[in-house]
């Protein structure tokens, strides 16, 4: 899920309660987005830059998501391009409504595999290049538990803090905890 945006045409920065959200435009009109690491969240060389409405517009949906105010419509951003099963597994965990979560073992089955391929939904979680957008913060464990996120299962992470965090924004309807 973390992507460099270093190369990006255009880049926005959103403060969000659990730390900054880069949300870059390639110049080939791929968007991606990352977490800043909590640590680095006073690093002042990362601002936004290049001039994208597109961008401002998103920008502002994710801002009003964060501050709590909407629910935002992501119909206008397209699912980012990737292997066959991720691409899938990404359009159906867009579908996932908000304040709920379903986990590994069904997005795999809501993707068109078996619930064996949870492993592989994961995966497809984990290369996420578009967080937030393509909602992996609600997909869980089996169990309920929040086992990754951002590409890490440590518990202590700034990672799973941030997944935790998005999930009480969103007042989850089936409570996780982390492992």
């Amino acid at each position: 899920m973390t992507r460099t945006h270093h190369s990006a045409a255009a880049t926005r920065i959103i403060a969000a309660p659990m730390g900054r959200f880069i949300l870059s435009l390639s110049s080939d009109g791929s968007l991606s987005s990352e977490w800043k690491e909590l640590a680095e969240l006073r690093d002042d060389r990362i601002r936004s830059r290049g001039n994208s409405p597109w961008l401002d517009h998103l920008a502002e949906k994710l801002h009003d998501y964060f501050a709590g105010r909407a629910v935002p419509d992501w119909s206008d951003v397209p699912t980012p391009d990737g292997p066959d099963f991720h691409r899938r597994c990404w359009e159906v965990c867009r579908t996932i409504p908000y304040g709920e979560v379903r986990s590994y073992g069904e997005l795999a089955e809501m993707g068109g595999s078996t619930r064996m391929a949870s492993r592989a939904a994961g995966q497809a979680m984990r290369s996420n290049p578009l967080s937030v957008i393509v909602p992996c913060h609600r997909v869980v464990a089996s169990d309920g538990k929040l086992h990754g996120y951002a590409g890490t299962t440590n518990r202590a992470s700034d990672a799973l803090y941030i997944k935790r965090c998005l999930l009480e924004l969103e007042q989850v309807s089936r409570p996780a905890t982390v492992c």
